[in-house]
């Protein structure tokens, strides 16, 4: 059997600057002369419609990226559409396709009339293709001759994917016979072969299907070899590979790829490729190669930064250096500055900026798999009812236990000198917290992290769990002695080529210890904006107080969100995504249990947007329209007050609708 890979590649338009229209129109002109058009001639008219007729069985979206014929997807969001001239003799080639299409999925009495084409408008066409499907083969039986031999390689295949009863199709036939590959290459038997047979029945609609296994002898994993590393010792290499597995272990290829993994994440090589070595069938051991391309230790980034929400726009100028060898043993020193101005409407403005410095040094804890790493910061920022200047320590020793798992205990100590504080807020009891407008938190963090996506840009599949946890202490009489809890689950389903749904849930609880007052207002939860629950601004979910003319957050004690989205692609780089996002935000207090309140499911607001994705290599750009959804339906009702207050009033309500711009999905 042969696999297909399809590979797209889809353009962009730049805008061109005012100076530049003449060049722009012309260029235009010459483009609707050339090959995109979405017009041809009566003699040669372009393909507008592509109809399959009789397609029920199998799914038509699959079908249409395999024919020669293609016509425009969604051409009222591309003006850029391309239609192509209608080819006769790919007409042809796509009746045999879609005949090899059937085959494939187990439709073999499957029958293709020729193609019909009729006038669709002035210069376009409509090709319909008329399907017979017929009735498809289904499996007679499977047998497996051989894997008796090798039970640890029958334990770890389990039950098979293709199965008697089932449409013989060739993905599942050649699917299992890559899981039995698979069930053989990782309980040792390095040098296994398996070879498939079908015995198709057309006239009784039966296939019988055999597997036959040879899975020679068991190997182990033998020496490590390191190939392409100069400056960085071999020793760093071979020690992040036995993280993985070690010199005398089972055999096991999927050790290989997490072992590329580990040595990757040293964060000095440009390419990592780590293969199996020729088998020793004298000593039973399988060498491992590990090939690496080193890339330059010193890194120096520069860029500006923008930053528009509907209670913040930030304009920032940025530049990081790293040194990823700094004097040896791969210690990563990394310096970053960031200087902009921040404008919070209506009237509140000033400089904003951090500068921080930060170095870790891999493998220094219980045989090199714990990493060390300290960073400092200082940072000037702007908040509604406050400025402060921040500085923070943070030492931490992370470390993986697993490929999809990361842990990262830190102790933090953090200070925040208040400043312009407004004449009200002064008289906040969070604020009060903070003697001498200085807030001080140290405290402990446990950060555990499980990653089961398929990627972390442009997720499709998989689950993401983390924890943090904090325990707040004071240091002398200044801090404040708490215990906070954070989880959070997201999780994505592929529904179709390019349709995926998400959904995020997050819970956050602060459990004041021995304290008569809240926390201080910069340990307690908010929450709204791009990345939150959209249908606020950035922390404008939350408790707030009117402080001089204004009102201003001013956190919980619990936070609870959770947003569900319909992700789909639309024409090339372009996607469109529906969502729900929900979220609430406690009361503040001294009291343990007054985080519960967003336990009540009751207080839970809701808003409903669509945004556009606009695909990019650091991520999609993103718009979103979010509208706050109404709750009181109660007759004679002014429309606002058909929409709940901010959490903990009855009467101040934010705006109903809120848009947002970013880079980066929401989760």
């Amino acid at each position: 059997m042969r696999e297909e890979a399809l590979h797209r590649q889809a353009g962009g338009v730049v805008p061109s600057s005012a100076p530049m229209r003449r060049a722009a129109l012309a260029s235009l002109l010459l483009l609707a002369a050339g090959c995109r058009t979405s017009r041809g001639t009566a003699e040669e008219p372009v393909a507008s419609e592509l109809v399959l007729r009789g397609v029920r069985a199998l799914d038509q979206d699959d079908l249409r990226t395999r024919l020669a014929t293609h016509v425009p997807k969604t051409p009222w969001l591309d003006p850029w559409a391309d239609y192509q001239r209608l080819d006769p003799d790919a007409l042809a080639v796509d009746r045999r396709r879609i005949a090899a299409y059937y085959r494939e999925h187990g439709y073999y009495a499957a029958r293709v009339d020729e193609a019909k084409v009729e006038p669709a408008g002035e210069g376009r066409a409509r090709v319909t293709f008329q399907v017979e499907e017929g009735r498809p083969i289904l499996v007679a039986s499977v047998i497996v001759e051989g894997l008796e031999a090798a039970p640890e390689a029958r334990a770890k295949a389990g039950a098979l994917q293709l199965r008697p009863g089932q449409v013989f199709t060739e993905a599942a036939y050649d699917a299992t016979l890559a899981q039995l590959r698979a069930a053989l290459a990782t309980t040792g038997y390095a040098t296994a072969t398996v070879t498939q047979a079908a015995a198709v029945l057309p006239d009784e609609g039966t296939a019988a299907v055999t597997y036959r296994v040879e899975p020679g002898p068991r190997f182990h994993l033998g020496r490590v070899f390191v190939a392409g590393s100069s400056a960085v010792p071999r020793e760093k290499v071979v020690t992040q590979t036995a993280r993985e597995a070690r010199s005398g272990d089972w055999y096991d290829e999927a050790k290989l790829e997490a072992m590329q993994r580990r040595v990757f994440d040293l964060g000095v090589f440009a390419g990592v490729r780590v293969d199996a070595g020729e088998p020793d069938r004298e000593r039973g051991t399988v060498p491992v190669v590990v090939r690496v391309r080193e890339a330059p230790f010193r890194t120096l980034r520069l860029g500006p930064g923008l930053g528009f929400q509907k209670s913040r726009w930030e304009a920032v100028g940025q530049a990081s250096w790293t040194h990823r060898n700094w004097l040896g043993g791969l210690r990563r020193l990394q310096l970053d500055a960031r200087a902009g101005y921040a404008w919070l409407p209506p009237g509140r403005e000033g400089p904003v900026g951090k500068v921080s410095a930060e170095l870790s040094q891999p493998g220094v804890l219980f045989s090199d798999r714990v990493d060390l790493s300290a960073r400092v910061e200082v940072e000037q920022v702007l908040e509604q009812a406050y400025g402060s200047v921040i500085e923070r320590l943070r030492i931490g020793a992370p470390f993986r236990p697993a490929a999809r798992w990361s842990v990262s205990p830190t102790y933090n100590l953090e200070v925040y000198q208040l400043q312009r504080l407004t004449a009200a807020a002064t008289g906040l009891a969070q604020v009060a917290a903070c003697p001498s407008e200085r807030c001080l938190l140290s405290y402990l963090e446990q950060q555990v992290t499980w990653d089961g996506r398929d990627q972390p840009l442009a997720t499709r599949r998989g689950l993401y769990l983390s924890l943090a946890v904090q325990e707040g202490f004071p240091i002398g009489r200044q801090g404040y002695q708490y215990l906070r809890f954070l989880p959070e689950a997201r999780a994505f389903l592929p529904l179709g080529r390019t349709t995926v749904l998400a959904a995020r849930g997050k819970l956050g609880a602060l459990l004041p210890v021995g304290e008569l007052g809240p926390a201080p207002v910069v340990a307690l939860f908010t929450g709204g904006g791009a990345m939150a629950m959209r249908g606020y601004g950035a922390d404008r979910l939350s408790p707030m107080t009117y402080l001089d003319g204004r009102w201003t957050p001013t956190g919980g004690n619990g936070l609870l969100e959770g947003s569900l989205e319909l992700r789909q692609g639309l024409a090339g780089d372009l996607g469109g995504v529906l969502f729900l996002d929900a979220g609430d935000v406690s009361s503040a207090s001294g009291s343990p249990g007054a985080w519960r309140e967003v336990l009540d499911l009751g207080r839970l607001q809701l808003a409903a947007g669509l945004g556009l994705r606009y695909r990019t290599p650091f991520g999609p750009f993103r718009v979103d329209v979010a509208s706050r959804l109404p709750t009181d339906w109660r007759p004679g009702l002014p429309l606002a007050r058909r929409f709940p207050p901010v959490p903990g009033s009855d009467t101040h309500r934010e705006p109903i609708l809120t848009l947002n711009l970013t880079l980066g999905e929401a989760f």
